[in-house]
């Protein structure tokens, strides 16, 4: 659609919308719609929104081109020629003034590596290629390439790109940075993990020692392919470079994490979680390592101090462990922050700035994938955990990032699908059983 007709299409939502929140009640049907319109909507405004910006910036360009003087005094963004690896280092880099902070990429010049690498190693931008090319921005796989055609079945990313994914995912993904990472070797690794350790015993003189093994079981690793796929606009225009790469490595990295963080909290073993079981799958089985709370405290407003201090106590004291609180920001502020402000002793700094989350000494991780319900919920698990998790899990990668693009699946919006992929496995494979209780304890709520 053209923007004139995008505009009609958002008029006549709209239209549709106001009629259905004119009525009084609203049938399970007519709700599912207005639900449907509203996501319609938002849709067509975003292709709007980005069909004005691109026409905006061709309009600029072509502005631009004409105030330009034509002869050998105007200046071209791409060198005539290939600079020598000295001239390369004492070029000065295009950049963009920007009102937008950058997103993962600790420079302006990264971003804007990172946007000629993707205009042209994914995009195949014949320009933005011959710039790669003479700037370093290519993969040693890619450099040996004559086309964008890349053997391996997708463009491997430049250092800056995958940086900036990985600092991304990290700052979102909280499983990703607590539980222990192992880095894989092939598709499947298996790890030995120590069970049982050795026994003393006190003997006579002259009396036969008892034998004691050490013993051991293995952790096993499978590389699991994930995958996110999105939609950009074939209306790039150069001065955009920066934000579409930071737009970009912002997306992949945020879908990969919350699926990361999904897949060790809440896995469930079904295909939703590539198989993987979470946190609170493994430990409603180890009974010993859930803690309930008191009789009443069925939401996180009524959850005490004693509530917590039961799973504190119930944490065993493992040499070397560093137990950390993981919960929903909502829930804790529900529940552990307002236990701390009705404690007292706040000084004027913690109430008018930003405190550092802590709870009875211990660090608050905030994990927006677990529950977040503030209303009375009975014989629920997961409310928050408490533990060490680079003792109860292994977080394996096989590779990092890879891109592929397709011009073909939304060709009829004028948009390209890019594709990002990785291979990972996590295993919580330490949660205690029904007598012991493991690394990380859970806390639930108590039945009606």
């Amino acid at each position: 659609m053209n923007e004139k007709q995008m505009r009609e299409k958002l008029a006549e939502l709209a239209q549709r919308m106001q009629e259905l929140a004119e009525k009084d009640r609203l049938t399970d049907e007519e709700q599912t719609e207005f639900d449907t319109i509203s996501a319609e909507r938002a849709d067509v405004k975003a292709r709007l929104d980005r069909a004005v910006a691109a026409r905006q910036a061709i309009e600029d360009a072509a502005n631009a081109d004409a105030s330009q003087p034509t002869g050998p005094q105007r200046q071209s963004l791409v060198p005539p020629e290939t600079p020598t690896d000295d001239q390369r280092q004492s070029q000065p880099r295009i950049v963009h003034h920007r009102s937008k902070p950058l997103r993962g990429f600790a420079t302006e010049e990264a971003a804007y590596r990172s946007g000629r690498w993707f205009m042209g190693v994914v995009l195949g931008d014949a320009e933005s290629r011959q710039w790669c090319e003479e700037h370093g921005a290519l993969a040693p796989e890619q450099r040996t390439l004559s086309t964008v055609a890349n053997t391996l079945g997708g463009a491997l990313v430049i250092p800056e790109f995958e940086r900036a994914i990985v600092d991304l995912r990290e700052q979102y993904g909280v499983f990703r940075q607590k539980a222990r990472y192992t880095p894989m070797g092939s598709d499947t690794l298996t790890v030995p993990r120590r069970t049982g350790g050795l026994t003393a015993y006190f003997v006579d003189e002259n009396a036969e020692n008892t034998p004691s093994d050490k013993e051991w079981n293995q952790v096993k690793l499978t590389a699991r392919k994930l995958a996110c796929l999105t939609k950009y606009s074939t209306e790039l225009a150069e001065d955009a470079i920066i934000d579409i790469a930071g737009d970009l490595a912002q997306e992949i990295a945020y879908a990969f994490s919350v699926k990361e963080d999904q897949c060790g909290f809440l896995g469930t073993g079904t295909s939703t979680y590539g198989g993987i079981s979470g946190l609170i799958t493994e430990l409603t089985t180890a009974t010993a390592s859930t803690v309930t709370a008191a009789t009443g405290n069925t939401a996180f407003s009524t959850l005490d101090l004693t509530d917590f201090e039961a799973m504190i106590g119930k944490l065993p004291a493992y040499p070397g462990i560093n137990p950390e609180w993981y919960i929903h920001k909502s829930a804790w502020a529900a529940s552990m922050m307002r236990l701390l402000d009705a404690a007292g002793g706040n000084t004027v700094m913690e109430l008018q700035g930003r405190r550092t989350p802590q709870f009875l000494g211990y660090p608050v991780n905030f994990v927006q994938v677990m529950n977040s319900t503030l209303t009375a919920q009975t014989s629920t698990y997961g409310l928050c955990y408490f533990g060490d998790l680079s003792m109860a899990a292994a977080f394996g990668e096989r590779r990092g990032i890879r891109i592929r693009t397709t011009d073909q699946r939304y060709f009829e919006y004028d948009q390209f699908g890019i594709q990002g992929t990785e291979r990972i496995d996590i295993n919580i494979h330490d949660v205690g059983d029904t007598s012991n209780a493991g690394p990380m304890v859970m806390l639930a709520t108590p039945g009606s």
